[in-house]
């Protein structure tokens, strides 16, 4: 039976911690939420989280590299953190949400190295121009992106492991068969949401177009692009 998300909320006034009745070592699943910038360190009375989301402002984030047994993070930070001493090997699910202007080059440190990572979420990154190198992660098999309107570069795909990918408002600027082809070039593809790339819906008939042109249209699965889905895989 899954645990149901025990919360700590921090505001300027005061704070308020909800356990749902469990101590604190019996906790595997935590959300954070900082409104004034909220001291980590507090975790180290957390051992066993299995789950955890931060949200709005935090700081001392390498005691995350004491919880062994994390394999899920959500990030959804309205204020930089520096990632230069975090190490998280077992990390399996990372969904990053609206880092501060959408630069993901700090989390860069703890991503590469976490090779275990499968799942990968990136979501509202208005700055995110370029994708992160993923052929250092070689059990990341599935990729979603939601909302990184300027990203124009997508050539890490190519030197991917990726087995399933699906994007929603990406890359305004690129043009259908150039997402076809970066899609495309995924050398272990297996399926591949991509009808939302666009609200108008106006480059999808040409996208497609190049799948059927590549013979690969049973490649197109737009049910993987809902996110009960993508956490199913």
């Amino acid at each position: 039976m899954e645990q149901a998300y025990c919360t700590a909320v921090f505001w300027r006034g005061g704070e308020k911690i909800d356990l749902n009745g469990l101590k604190p070592d019996a906790v595997r699943c935590l959300s954070v939420t900082g409104e004034r910038k909220v001291n980590l360190s507090f975790l180290r009375d957390y051992p066993n989280l299995e789950e955890l989301t931060l949200m709005e402002k935090c700081e001392g984030v390498e005691v995350l590299s004491e919880l062994k047994q994390l394999h899920t993070l959500s990030l959804w930070l309205s204020a930089p953190v520096s990632w230069d001493n975090v190490s998280l090997p077992g990390l399996r699910v990372l969904h990053l949400r609206g880092e501060k202007n959408g630069d993901i080059t700090p989390l860069l440190p703890f991503l590469t190295p976490a090779t275990r990572l499968q799942k990968l979420y990136l979501q509202s990154l208005p700055a995110v121009q370029k994708l992160p190198a993923l052929d250092g992660l070689p059990s990341l098999y599935a990729l979603k992106l939601y909302e990184l309107h300027k990203l124009s570069d997508l050539s890490a795909l190519s030197h991917s492991h990726l087995r399933y990918f699906a994007a929603s408002l990406i890359g305004d600027k690129l043009s259908a068969q150039a997402l076809a082809d970066a899609v495309l070039a995924i050398p272990g593809l297996e399926a591949a949401a991509l009808q939302l790339v666009d609200r108008s819906g106006r480059r999808y008939g040409s996208i497609q177009k190049a799948f059927v042109a590549a013979g690969k249209s049973g490649l197109l699965r737009e049910e993987i692009s809902a996110l009960t889905t993508w956490l199913s895989l």
